[in-house]
């Protein structure tokens, strides 16, 4: 039985907005519909992740997270499954919306993600001085804030290869450049020098200001099912594969791929030298080899392995890895327009060295 994604769709996205989280999120789920070519009362299955990952989120339902319980409300969903995922990624809610479809609890899934950024949050800062569990080993010490953890191994990557923050520079004008064809894209016509990239405040060394995604009010729908129920008009890419971070592995051993197959990869970049960390944990490159596969222009479109196509969250905005599904969908089924690559496997990796998840797509025979 094969699964495919049926549609994307998008709302804008802003820096900020006075719209609430549900017009955007109204938005893209409409959009998501309407590419997929199926209607409201066809939606029998919904998998969400509206938790909110800005540190001071007051994580308020309708605020900066919008759940599935709203979501079907506000649309008249009737569901006879449905599912909102802790924590997760837009990668997680593709594999648990293709065990859904494959053990027959519903034909067509939307899977919805919005991001909103509350007026006078700060992105950085936790809202309270008292952390409980797990926090009271990392928050008092700054280690969850700004980044600091990731920036740590950036550090320990620098010094372990040679690299420095010419080479991490060489990952945010890729996605600059690539942004200026995505035209949902918060960077689209804001290129970048190197000398305004050195100038950029430090954020938690050796991350600048431009090493980090910028938080942005927006939200990205899809919808999945089974490929002998694809509506006529439906544009699908194939879902061949799924892990977690625990197996990475597992991705090619369900697909019968291997990394010298891909065609495309969106690797998430919330903070830019996590590039680098999937690029050689996934075996694309060598221990240490990501900064020179970069430098020596392996990643650019029409290159060795396009990477971030789309001009990943450093250049799209902080979508927290739907901007990544949804480009590899759109090289996947074809439909990437200007950006298009060699259709193929495409490969999307959401979240942090620790926690990440994998999916594979690849076109569809119908």
């Amino acid at each position: 039985m094969s699964i495919v994604i049926a549609g994307f769709g998008s709302s804008g996205i802003e820096k900020r907005s006075e719209r609430g989280i549900a017009a955007f999120a109204l938005d893209a789920a409409l959009a998501a519909l309407a590419d997929a070519g199926v209607t409201r009362d066809d939606i029998d299955g919904y998998v969400g992740a509206p938790f909110a990952t800005n540190a001071g989120s007051p994580h308020a339902e309708g605020g900066d997270e919008i759940s599935l319980k709203t979501v079907s409300s506000l649309m008249g969903l009737r569901l006879g499954w449905g599912a909102d995922l802790f924590r997760r990624y837009p990668t997680d809610m593709v594999a648990t919306a293709a065990h859904a479809l494959r053990a027959g609890t519903c034909r067509f899934v939307l899977g919805l993600r919005a991001l909103y950024v509350a007026p006078g949050l700060d992105y950085a800062t936790a809202a309270s001085e008292r952390v409980f569990g797990a926090d009271q080993f990392t928050k008092p010490y700054g280690y969850t804030t700004a980044g600091a953890r990731f920036a740590a191994r950036a550090w320990a990557y620098m010094a372990q290869h040679g690299a420095t923050r010419d080479d991490l520079f060489a990952i945010v004008d890729l996605s600059r450049r690539n942004a200026a064809l995505n035209p949902e894209a918060i960077w689209r016509d804001k290129p970048l020098s190197f000398a305004d990239y050195d100038r950029g405040r430090m954020i938690a060394e050796p991350h600048g200001l431009f090493d980090c995604d910028l938080p942005v009010c927006g939200a990205q729908a899809f919808v999945m099912c089974r490929e002998e129920d694809l509506p006529q008009g439906g544009h699908p890419a194939r879902v061949t594969g799924f892990s977690g971070f625990a197996r990475p592995e597992a991705l090619w051993s369900m697909s019968g791929r291997s990394v010298a197959d891909l065609k495309t990869a969106q690797l998430y970049d919330g903070f830019s030298s996590m590039v680098w960390e999937w690029l050689d944990g996934l075996g694309i490159t060598p221990p240490g080899g990501a900064p020179a596969f970069l430098r020596d222009g392996h990643a650019e479109p029409g290159a060795r392995l396009p990477l971030n196509t789309f001009g990943g969250a450093l250049g799209e905005g902080r979508l927290h890895g739907m901007g990544h599904l949804r480009e590899a969908y759109l090289q996947a089924s074809g439909r990437a327009g200007p950006r298009q690559q060699a259709t193929g496997p495409a490969l999307v990796q959401v979240g942090p060295y620790d926690d990440s998840s994998f999916v594979l797509l690849e076109p569809a025979t119908v």
